[in-house]
């Protein structure tokens, strides 16, 4: 139905760097008129109408941001045909209301549809300042940039379970996420990864509207994490010593509009309500190793704030 991009999985900088490099990226400000989606064969084509008529191969990324743009359910893709999902895709480029949209063409695919309000901030731009930092590895696919620094606090919260604690930024060049600074748990055991928030109460720090210095947002919010690094070991310290008294069903609506009832319900499919949240955390993020890199980012960010987040009131 749609084409996807290179995907890394925990690369080297210089790797992602070179495919950034080499790939042919084009922006154009068009009318959302002169754009329709035709299915030809087993794959959605993206016409543009601007003159001459050009086609261009629909990615993923593409196609998920339109329907995002009208709240419609993902999850529901599967049960429909190309004909009707080119239909869908239509009407709502025809209801777009404003003159211009940017498309952005790679290696001659549709890639995305942004707002002109979106401020771009390129993944280059941002591994070129976080290499200062160290860089541990990168990740990356159509939909978000991942970047893990090395860890520079080594702690154990568990006699014989190490854990390291670092940065990790997350930018989107697709519209799906903003810039934003979250802290990096790994377990060094099994190599688990999770995120946190820098705090319990701001949901997060990013950007992505409106003019942004790119060096000073990222100092003044690795910054704030060093900062509020020390309530992060702590929790991770208590949640052994939490018993959950929590039900499964609690757990299971809160993935279930990113997995599915089914997936979700699988995922705590060897749940106790007697376990502590250190065995629940490190259960979600080794689980998490067997998804895509969305939904994994997705599950391993879900584990972290769950440490920061978790209170009594969850029972």
């Amino acid at each position: 139905m749609v084409t996807e991009g290179i995907e890394f999985v925990n690369a080297k900088a210089d790797v992602v760097i070179d495919y950034l490099k080499s790939r042919e990226l084009l922006k154009k400000e068009v009318n959302p008129s002169s754009l329709r989606i035709e299915n030809e064969g087993k794959l959605l084509i993206l016409q543009l109408m601007n003159g001459r008529m050009k086609e261009y191969p629909i990615r993923k990324a593409f196609l998920y941001k339109l329907l995002r743009w009208y709240k419609f359910p993902i999850n529901q893709l599967f049960k429909l045909s190309l004909d009707t999902i080119s239909s869908i895709c239509n009407d709502y480029l025809m209801n777009i209301k404003r003159n211009k949209v940017i498309l952005k063409i790679e290696n001659q695919e549709a890639l995305s549809i942004l707002s002109p309000d979106y401020n771009e901030i390129t993944d280059i731009e941002v591994i070129n300042e976080v290499t200062k930092l160290g860089v541990r590895n990168i990740s990356r696919n159509d939909f978000f940039l991942s970047i893990k620094t090395e860890d520079k606090i080594k702690i154990q919260p568990v006699k014989g379970d190490d854990f390291g604690i670092g940065i990790n930024i997350t930018n989107s060049e697709t519209g799906f996420r903003s810039l934003k600074v979250s802290h990096f748990l790994l377990r060094y055991i099994c190599s688990n990864g999770a995120y946190s928030k820098i705090s319990a109460e701001e949901d997060n720090f990013k950007h992505h509207y409106g003019k942004v210095n790119l060096k000073k947002f990222l100092n003044t919010h690795i910054k704030k994490a060093e900062e509020s690094r020390k309530q992060l070991i702590e929790k991770l310290i208590e949640s052994n010593n939490i018993i959950l008294n929590t039900s499964k069903e609690f757990y299971i609506k809160k993935l279930e509009p990113i997995l599915g009832k089914k997936e979700a319900t699988s995922l705590f499919s060897d749940f106790s309500q007697y376990q502590t949240l250190y065995e629940l955390f490190n259960s979600i993020t080794l689980k998490a190793k067997n998804y895509d890199l969305s939904k994994r980012y997705f599950l391993e960010g879900f584990a972290g704030d769950m440490l920061l987040n978790f209170s009594q009131s969850n029972n």
